[in-house]
């Protein structure tokens, strides 16, 4: 077994030295073998990380699944039991014997149940008069949410709230030439709160009592595309 082990390494380290990447590195056997070792334990850290990801992917997976299929009240339990569920969350501490700061994470299960926040998305806008278009085809905005929009939410790891999606869709439709001519030159009122109606990705309609849910826990995702009727 061991000649095995010592064939294999002679081998390894052949085409190590042969190769022009790594052969710079080696000098001798203790400098192969040194090279040789980094290389495989780079190699497992790799492998460790793809499987972390890929379970990662898998697990958070399941998260949006159950939140696309259920009802928009299953994503506001979920939301609620984050918010305020502290094992959801790392947490720092100072050490009282040598005054070290000490960072606790949560396991790898509550981690992975959390969704992400959105950080940016495309809305289809349309222009409706009782219950008619007045567009030939719907306009299209590109949204996007820095962290300072969203700093003072309990948890910002969950990005913005529905709140910051309607202002921003509202100013928007209020700055372009669309509002001068079909709200100034008809009616002149125009709001946020009676004139914006958002949908999520099941065309669920996202109502004003919703404003300060996270948008991750009402069926939206990043880089979704979702729909928005500017109501007069």
């Amino acid at each position: 077994m061991l000649d095995k082990l010592i064939n294999v390494e002679s081998r390894l380290l052949n085409s190590l030295q042969t190769n022009k990447y790594t052969a710079q590195f080696i000098h001798d056997k203790i400098s192969g073998r040194i090279t040789l070792y980094l290389i495989l334990i780079g190699f497992i850290a790799f492998l460790n990380e793809l499987y972390i990801s890929i379970d990662m992917i898998f697990v958070q997976k399941q998260t949006y699944n159950e939140l696309n299929e259920g009802s928009i009240t299953e994503g506001l339990k979920l939301q609620k039991l984050l918010i305020n569920d502290a094992t959801f969350h790392s947490k720092e501490y100072i050490n009282q014997v040598d005054g070290i700061i000490i960072e606790e994470f949560e396991t790898w299960d509550k981690f992975c149940v959390k969704p992400v926040h959105v950080s940016q998305l495309f809305v289809e806008c349309n222009v409706l008069k009782n219950g008619e278009s007045l567009l030939l085809h719907p306009i299209k905005y590109h949204i996007e949410f820095s962290p300072e929009e969203f700093e003072n939410e309990k948890r910002v790891e969950f990005g913005a709230p529905l709140s910051l999606l309607r202002m921003k869709l509202y100013h928007l439709f209020k700055d372009s030439d669309l509002y001068n001519e079909f709200v100034l030159n008809v009616s002149g009122k125009f709001s946020i709160s009676e004139n914006v109606e958002i949908f999520n990705t099941q065309n669920e309609i996202l109502p004003l009592k919703y404003d300060d849910i996270q948008l991750c826990f009402l069926k939206v995702e990043t880089n979704n595309t979702i729909k928005c009727n500017f109501i007069l």
